[in-house]
């Protein structure tokens, strides 16, 4: 499958090639996965030796799709994908509930999405929901987040069994990350960095600004880093130190950077913080380019103004040439989209290390989902 996904369309004799097998066990498999409908017959070129051309194979985008589902405290917004990765649809809501209810929230918003594609008889095959927060993906369970004030919160139990399709947890930063490697493009970056930088209603009470918090989602080689504590990605500026607040990334106070959207020295004094810091990271690291996104993305001219400065003594500023500073190829849909994409990425590799998983995403669940609606 994913042989096919990669090449867009392709023949049978080359997807035997392509995986070093018999042809005849290509052929053999072939009728049951057009049967399933997950693979279609493409019109063939004449070949101009005469008879029937030979028809290459490609994926059905519409066989199933894929939901992706940003949740934060302010709202969410859900990205539906077909197979592909097309965008079918957006939607944007407000929580049903108050956001400290959030397995309400989770359910409530699978339900009414899962309703809308059932009345326009599109089956949903898995979702994925991604919020601010450290994620356990092997066990699908919330280790931390302080948005939403949850601690070892298993996401498989509450909310994950309650669906017939995978539902997955996925840190934000993360599914940014994801979106970039999907669909598959011989040109896109396989190793980067994707900054993404939020300003969130952190207070539940007041519902109070607090600045801007920023995390990263790291990519190696078409793999994403998640670290032995799963907390790859979490900065810490150079200059934090154990006097500043353990959720703020920088050494700025908390009261100083609430003005970051209207004070233009604080945000170039958190700009500033930010990729002094990034400096040994991405000297380590060595990546093809930094992606800069969330609410930083529209200020990226102002960024690499700043980095490149003749004064400049930022490494990334000297470094230009080598790693790519850009805005990122989801747009706004850069959480939801990128979450959607990561079930799509799961599901067509099937690699070994996603088999071991608490909630895997396996070709025969899918095709069981399908036969359950059909």
């Amino acid at each position: 499958m994913e042989i096919i996904h990669i090449h867009g369309q392709i023949s049978r004799i080359n997807i035997a090639k392509k995986l070093h097998i018999d042809r005849s066990t290509v052929t053999n498999i072939v009728p049951e996965l057009l049967k399933f409908g997950i693979i279609q017959e493409v019109e063939g070129k004449p070949t101009g030796k005469g008879g029937r051309p030979p028809s290459p194979l490609s994926i059905n985008p519409r066989f199933g799709y894929t939901l992706g589902i940003s949740i934060h405290l302010k709202g969410f917004h859900a990205a539906i994908l077909d197979l592909d990765g097309n965008l079918i649809e957006d939607v944007e809501g407000k929580l049903p509930y108050e956001p400290s209810f959030f397995t309400k929230n989770c359910i409530s918003i699978l339900d009414n999405l899962v309703e809308r594609l059932v009345k326009n008889k599109a089956p949903i095959i898995g979702a994925v929901i991604a919020i601010s927060g450290i994620i356990n993906p092997q066990n699908n369970v919330i280790d931390k987040s302080f948005v939403f004030r949850l601690m070892d919160y298993d996401f498989q139990k509450e909310i994950s069994d309650k669906f017939p399709f995978s539902v997955l947890i996925e840190n934000d930063a993360n599914a940014c990350a994801w979106g970039e490697l999907f669909p598959h493009s011989p040109s896109m970056c396989t190793s980067f960095l994707y900054l993404l930088a939020s300003t969130t209603d952190y207070n539940f009470d007041d519902k109070s600004d607090n600045g801007m918090a920023i995390g990263i989602g790291v990519v190696a080689e078409g793999n994403m880093i998640y670290g032995a504590h799963n907390c790859a990605g979490e900065l810490k500026s150079a200059l934090w130190e154990d006097t500043d607040s353990v959720e703020n990334p920088v050494s700025i106070p908390p009261t100083r950077l609430s003005d970051i959207q209207k004070d233009s020295l604080v945000f170039e004094e958190y700009i500033n913080e930010i990729f002094i810091s990034l400096g040994p990271v991405v000297s380590v690291l060595d990546p093809e380019a930094i992606i800069i996104g969330g609410d930083l993305k529209d200020k990226l001219s102002t960024i690499q103004k700043q980095l490149s400065s003749p004064n400049s003594k930022y490494y990334l500023g000297r470094e230009q040439s080598k790693y790519k500073i850009c805005s990122p190829s989801k747009g706004d849909n850069e959480i939801s989209a990128g979450a959607a994409c990561m079930f799509l990425i799961r599901l067509f590799k099937q690699d070994s290390k996603y088999a071991q998983v608490r909630c895997p995403t396996r070709w025969k669940n899918i095709f069981a989902i399908k036969n359950l609606l059909s």
